[in-house]
């Protein structure tokens, strides 16, 4: 028998079931994946003999197998991102509208405001426009651009400028439009990631050999940082589970035609 060295790479693959069943609704591309392990503990249950002398261990039956392993993407995709923070990814859809006279009530000065916040969008709005800021007095003051107040179009912000005509504890009227758009959104749940594990092997040396997990559940581990001198990387741990009458792990070689 001649020697399989291997040099281990590979694409990790992820079914997650659809609600309230365990049927893939097909596999998702991790991404690439710097760091893939498994590890397997069994829990015994030892014999001995101990008629004479040294009591000697003479039977052992394994009482449970556990196969676990972890694995590291920096792919900071959308669907990634929904898996570690145990939620869902979408694309929102905004039409735009037009917004009168939002309250902001008794500003300060130095501060930031976001615009749009609400409890069906609570991080506020995205791609503003016509931005006009005004008091709420009987006849409003309206207040001067850059002078009193600058505005992130993009981001919908507003920003008080310290020494311009907005005083602290103003109360303001924000008038703006959105404009129609549409973006990314992953919103946490604290769901439970549950579905299929596929390794498809791509090794620079040594014998491709699959790896397929029927039943496996992803949680996320470790921090992410959001801010470093490093790539941005989402870590798991997996736990893989006996699916029905399914084993728990397969490995396959590759097929050869006969």
């Amino acid at each position: 028998m001649s020697n399989n060295y291997t040099l281990g790479r590979g694409q990790l693959f992820f079914g997650q079931y659809a609600a309230g069943t365990q049927i893939p609704k097909g596999e998702m591309y991790f991404g690439n994946t710097p760091e893939l392990s498994f590890a397997a503990e069994q829990e015994t249950l030892d014999h001995y003999n101990s008629d004479e002398g040294v009591r000697q261990k003479d039977d052992s039956v394994i009482l449970q197998q556990d196969y676990m392993g972890n694995f590291i993407t920096d792919n900071i995709s959308p669907e990634n991102l929904a898996l570690f923070f145990l939620g869902e990814a979408s694309t929102l859809t905004d039409a735009g509208s037009t917004v009168t006279d939002e309250a902001h009530a008794a500003v300060s000065p130095g501060s930031y405001y976001q615009l749009g916040v609400s409890d069906t969008m609570p991080a506020g709005a995205r791609l503003v426009s016509s931005v006009v800021v005004t008091d709420d007095a009987g006849t409003p003051v309206t207040f001067d651009v850059t002078d009193d107040y600058t505005v992130d179009l993009e981001l919908g912000r507003v920003y008080i400028v310290p020494g311009g005509a907005i005083t602290e504890g103003t109360n303001l009227q924000i008038s703006y439009t959105i404009g129609a758009s549409s973006r990314m959104k992953v919103i946490s749940k604290g769901k439970t990631i549950e579905g299929s594990l596929r390794y498809i092997a791509k090794n620079p040396a040594g014998d491709n050999i699959d790896y397929f997990m029927p039943y496996v559940k992803l949680m996320p581990n470790g921090d992410f940082a959001l801010k470093g001198d490093e790539w941005q990387q989402l870590s798991f741990n997996i736990e893989v589970l006996k699916k029905g009458t399914l084993e728990a792990v397969y490995m396959d070689g590759r097929a050869v035609a006969s």
